[in-house]
């Protein structure tokens, strides 16, 4: 398979078939998956880390490259994940605008229904669709790094991956969904 390819971790360009997966869970799916298109990444072991706050006060992890993946149900149907590095928080209006559809079509989905309709559990939530109905966006600011550390499907597991990678495997949309900081201007 070409290194270029664009990784669909559901049944779109890359079929699981294609990437010979031992088990259906989202960490393996992922894993055979990154194998399958030839990029260089790395898995990092450690202990369970749920939220940001977590991972900056447990993990070696620089806090300002770990991408965080928030889930979001579209009314309309369908899906987003945006994700974003350490404390910057989504502006819902800048996601809704990058994603084509008015504010109020967008709602922050509870716990329940991320590992329900997404397969994912919280703290493991991965920047990659599981479905086709899943949209992957992220902020602009993850592209200033070398590297990025961002969640695998599970909670004790963390991917490091080239922003590059990332934005060509996972089919991301780059915008600028973060809330703007008093000294961004």
């Amino acid at each position: 398979m070409e290194a270029n390819r664009p990784l669909n971790l559901c049944t779109g360009d890359l079929m699981l078939s294609d990437v010979n997966v031992a088990t259906d869970s989202p960490f393996h799916r992922l894993r055979n998956a990154l194998d399958a298109a030839g990029v260089p990444y790395g898995i990092h072991e450690h202990a369970p880390s749920v939220t940001i706050a977590d991972a900056d006060a447990h993990l070696h992890f620089p806090v300002e490259r770990l991408l965080k993946t928030i889930a979001f149900r579209n009314k309309r149907g369908g899906w987003l994940l945006a994700g974003l590095c350490g404390y910057a928080q989504v502006d819902y209006k800048r996601l809704a605008d990058a994603a084509g559809v008015s504010r109020t079509q967008l709602m922050q989905m509870e716990p329940h229904e991320v590992e329900a309709e997404l397969g994912y559990i919280i703290g493991g939530v991965a920047p990659f669709g599981l479905n086709d109905a899943t949209s992957v966006y992220l902020d602009r600011g993850v592209l200033r790094f070398e590297s990025i550390y961002c969640g695998t499907g599970r909670r004790d597991r963390t991917l490091e991956i080239a922003p590059s990678d990332l934005v060509q495997l996972s089919h991301a949309h780059v915008a600028p969904i973060a809330r703007k900081l008093v000294c961004e201007g």
